[in-house]
């Protein structure tokens, strides 16, 4: 039995281990992830790697063990599942719904978590555009092609963001919501900011920002 703490980490791993794009996961970002010191996040990668949910591979990084990975996939579902049901039939905003759902995948029955699955027509992805896996941990394709990959003139659709509180807000101020489609009109590697076209707007923002915005190149209508 997983306390709340364990299975925190045993999920962040694993969403970092997607966003990354590698199985192996740094310490150091790790504690970056959750604010804490590198000597906490060490003690509980000790915790996890006694209970054989994690690897510890010295100098290189953390991965999941088949144990591990199963029991994150769970979490994750279990998490995303709920954010969609907050904000599809509770009107939580996107921004807002990551604390609660938090909260709610802790205490969360099998049997409750597939009758909510089933009531909301089994989604394949929250409203970040990160996919729910189904009942067998099997996911949907997510892009890993962001914003700031874009060249000046492509038009970019956004199907997924990273799911930061003050990112969602900054997007809500500029009306930019998941699958929009926007023009890349300038690119200023060196001033780190890229200049888009949204619903006949001009909007500057910085390549931080950019690289948290992940879709496609499609063909301009």
């Amino acid at each position: 039995m997983l306390n709340r703490a364990e299975e925190d980490y045993i999920k962040t791993i694993y969403e970092l281990t997607i966003q990354n794009e590698d199985i192996l996961v740094k310490t150091n970002v790790i504690s970056e992830h959750f604010g804490y010191t590198d000597q906490s996040v060490n003690e509980m990668i000790k915790k996890l790697a006694n209970k054989k949910l994690v690897s510890f591979l010295p100098y290189k990084g953390v991965k999941l063990t088949p144990k591990g990975r199963n029991e994150a996939i769970r979490m994750v579902r279990v998490h995303r599942i709920w954010e969609v049901f907050l904000t599809e039939k509770l009107g939580f905003s996107w921004e807002d719904v990551h604390e609660d759902a938090e909260k709610l995948e802790h205490a969360t029955s099998k049997d409750l978590l597939e009758r909510l699955y089933a009531f909301l027509g089994k989604p394949d992805y929250c409203q970040h555009g990160n996919p729910i896996p189904d009942e067998n941990g099997l996911v949907k394709l997510v892009s890993h092609f962001s914003l700031d990959q874009c060249s000046v003139g492509d038009c970019f659709k956004m199907t997924r963001v990273l799911d930061f509180k003050a990112l969602l807000t900054y997007l809500n101020q500029e009306n930019i919501s998941l699958n929009d489609e926007f023009e890349v009109i300038e690119k200023d590697e060196f001033n780190s900011i890229i200049k888009i076209k949204h619903q006949h707007e001009e909007i500057t923002i910085s390549l931080k920002t950019a690289k948290m915005l992940f879709g496609s190149v499609v063909n301009k209508s």
